[in-house]
């Protein structure tokens, strides 16, 4: 049995602050582990498909005119938390005719200022009209993710075949006859242009105009009144700031016949060009994008983002990711900051790169605590201009579940069991001068 006589406090002690030690020591490193290793590819950091897009309509057929309920979650697969983001929705219909794509009859931003914690799994709904006039058939949910409006996690909204999330639904009903553009008669200067996939279409640096055609086919029995609408954008349509020109005209289609739409486009400032038309009338809706592309220079940012947030102080990396649109190269100039919650500058590192197609990296290790930050990147040409930039606001309160708790009691459990021992062993420490040494003093 154990006494106070035969209690071994000495021994006590040295296990206490071995404890303290232990405990301590792997609370900093636990901090640290993940960062500690360098880097030297952006994708070891950017996982393309990262944020797994698990959505699908309530039910499984609908009628024209029908509210459909896309239900379903959003799944974070990064150790890191993603910023600013957006989800883009299309629908289409299904194209019997496999290699020209499906025919896209919406395509709409369904929520914005996402905000996913690492490994968070986040509920997500939209609801869809379908319009009055949709034809029978099987329609695809294609869905993509997007941050900050520019940098593509999951699908890429530029291509028809490359999504991040994909459901089925049907719609019934006696209409088969529909108005849609002809996607196999997309015509450039002329002559035939695919518009399903990647391009393999690349045209001279100096070109300055290319004609557009597309044909609206009306295949019902009767004329078609129709609004379409005309939207140009460098890169891509995710961000509202890279639309260059947008014009409309309303025309009317005969029955059982097409109308080629033209519009000659002044190509002349980017090397990559998004087109979007799309056709409104009778009820129903037909959209069809196209994207061009020349020889040039013009780098873009791929991806930015912190290892991890909020910051302890443990060593997280900013970084970002950056390459030219085209297979072009030349020199650039990289920026990446960080400022903190009052707008000053805490951190910055820069360089200038030889900057081709292939995707590279600028990052620089935070050694700072921080749950409130700013980041941002750009990229400069050699003349001083700025050809892409960003700014990315982190927040701790700004996701569904605080990260400020976890940032204040990150490693806590370390330091209160540290803490605890520490008192402990001041009390053994103290029993053993007031009751031990002093009962030995008075032994003759």
């Amino acid at each position: 049995m154990l006494t106070m006589n035969n209690f071994d406090y000495r021994r006590a002690l040295k296990i206490t602050f071995l404890a303290v030690f232990v405990l301590l020591s792997v609370g900093g490193y636990s901090a640290l582990a993940k960062d500690t290793k360098d880097k030297s590819e952006c994708f070891d950091y950017y996982h393309f498909q990262s944020v797994d897009i698990d959505l699908h309509a309530s039910g499984a057929h609908y009628k024209p005119g029908d509210q459909v309920k896309f239900v379903g979650f959003l799944t974070n697969e990064n150790n890191y938390p993603l910023v600013g983001g957006s989800l883009i929705l299309r629908v289409s219909r299904q194209n019997a005719v496999s290699n020209i794509g499906n025919d896209i009859v919406d395509e709409w931003v369904a929520k914005t200022d996402i905000n996913l914690a690492p490994l968070e799994k986040q509920a997500v709904e939209a609801i869809y009209t379908l319009p009055s006039g949709t034809t029978a058939g099987t329609y695809i949910l294609a869905s993509y993710f997007v941050t900050q409006e520019k940098f593509n996690i999951s699908g890429l909204s530029f291509t028809d075949d490359i999504y991040g999330g994909y459901a089925v639904f049907d719609v019934e009903g006696s209409k088969e006859a529909f108005f849609r553009f002809d996607r196999a008669g997309v015509k450039v200067n002329g002559k035939s242009f695919n518009i399903f996939g990647f391009t393999d279409k690349v045209f001279p640096e100096d070109t300055e105009k290319l004609s557009i055609g597309v044909p609206l086919k009306n295949d019902g029995a009767k004329a078609i009144s129709a609004k379409i609408s005309y939207k140009l954008y460098y890169w891509d349509s995710a961000d509202a700031d890279n639309l260059i020109e947008s014009r409309e005209e309303n025309i009317e289609i005969k029955s059982k016949s097409s109308k080629e739409l033209l519009w000659d486009l002044n190509v002349k400032d980017y090397p990559v060009y998004f087109l979007k038309i799309k056709a409104v009338g009778d009820g129903q809706n037909s959209e069809v994008h196209i994207r061009l592309i020349k020889k040039g220079f013009r780098p873009r940012l791929n991806f930015v983002g912190l290892t991890k947030f909020p910051l302890d102080g443990g060593g997280a990396k900013a970084f970002l990711c950056y390459h030219n649109v085209t297979d072009g190269k030349g020199a650039a100039k990289i920026e990446l900051t960080l400022k903190n919650g009052k707008g000053e500058v805490i951190a910055t590192k820069s360089k200038i790169a030889t900057t081709t197609a292939n995707i590279k990296l600028l990052s620089d290790r935070i050694g700072k605590k921080l749950n409130k930050l700013t980041l941002s990147a750009q990229i400069l040409n050699m003349d001083g201009e700025v050809l892409d930039k960003v700014d990315i606001k982190y927040d701790c309160s700004a996701f569904s579940r605080s990260l400020c708790s976890l940032w204040l009691n990150k490693g806590a459990y370390v330091y209160l069991w540290s803490g605890i021992a520490l008192l402990a062993a001041a009390a053994l420490f103290y029993i053993y001068q007031r009751f031990i040494i002093k009962k030995k003093d008075v032994i003759v």
